[in-house]
């Protein structure tokens, strides 16, 4: 069974044709990424899937239904939790508040509840009663990737969680991502680090200008260097 597909996807900014033809497939249990240059159209492809930047073209099919024209909320309902590169943490609302908000219109009572999460995240627990706009920016990560677990997720689309952190905290999010994986939650993986994606991707796509040009194991990237000079600058 696919549980998220995306058929000859096309989506536009304005007048700029941004994604041109893309499809790829998340099956359950996966963690799938998305690796690609600035400006490749990684993100726009979790936004296409989030009805953010609504397909103009194609289809967006989630547990074999079309979702391609739902909007963004009606997605998450559906069992799908987004994990944007700005954190988007509420500033006037504690760490708590936060975490609450994400359990709002879980369908399910998931593997990972407000408990967990904080286990996951020592620092958090430590925080609990802090405003977001007091977090330092690694904190907002954890804190924006412990609100998308709460939400009970059949499938996360994580976009850049590494960016700009530490790499003990990096390391620290690899963990909790491949556990929370392990657990049954399928992961779509926005992610420009390459030893990142390779470490913890069942599957891997390479997009360049908006189009798939690799798509295979770590393994089969491994073996095709051409693949990274080309396309990821590698």
């Amino acid at each position: 069974m696919t549980l998220l597909a995306l058929e000859d996807v096309h989506a536009f900014y304005g007048e700029a044709h941004i994604l041109q033809g893309i499809s790829l497939t998340v099956h359950p249990g996966e963690v799938v990424t998305l690796i690609g240059r600035n400006g490749a159209g990684k993100t726009t492809t979790l936004r296409s899937i989030m009805g953010i930047a609504a397909p103009k073209r194609g289809r967006v099919r989630f547990r074999d239904e079309d979702i391609s024209r739902l909007p963004t909320h009606e997605i998450a309902r559906r069992g799908i939790a987004y994990v944007p590169e700005e954190r988007r943490v509420l500033p006037n609302l504690t760490v708590l508040e936060n975490l609450r908000l994400g359990t709002l219109g879980a369908r399910r009572h998931g593997p990972v509840g407000i408990d967990q999460a904080l286990d996951f995240f020592p620092r958090l627990r430590e925080r609990i009663a802090h405003k977001g706009r007091f977090l330092s920016g690694g904190e907002q990560q954890m804190l924006a990737v412990a609100r998308g677990l709460v939400a009970a997720p059949a499938l996360m689309l994580v976009d850049e969680p590494t960016e700009g952190l530490a790499p003990l905290l990096v390391r620290t999010l690899m963990d909790v991502l491949a556990d929370v994986n392990r657990r049954g939650t399928a992961i779509l993986l926005v992610e420009q680090a390459l030893e990142v994606a390779l470490a913890l991707s069942h599957r891997l796509y390479v997009i360049d200008q908006g189009r798939i040009r690799f798509e295979g194991t770590s393994a089969e990237l491994r073996r095709d260097p051409a693949i990274g000079q080309r396309f990821l600058g590698v």
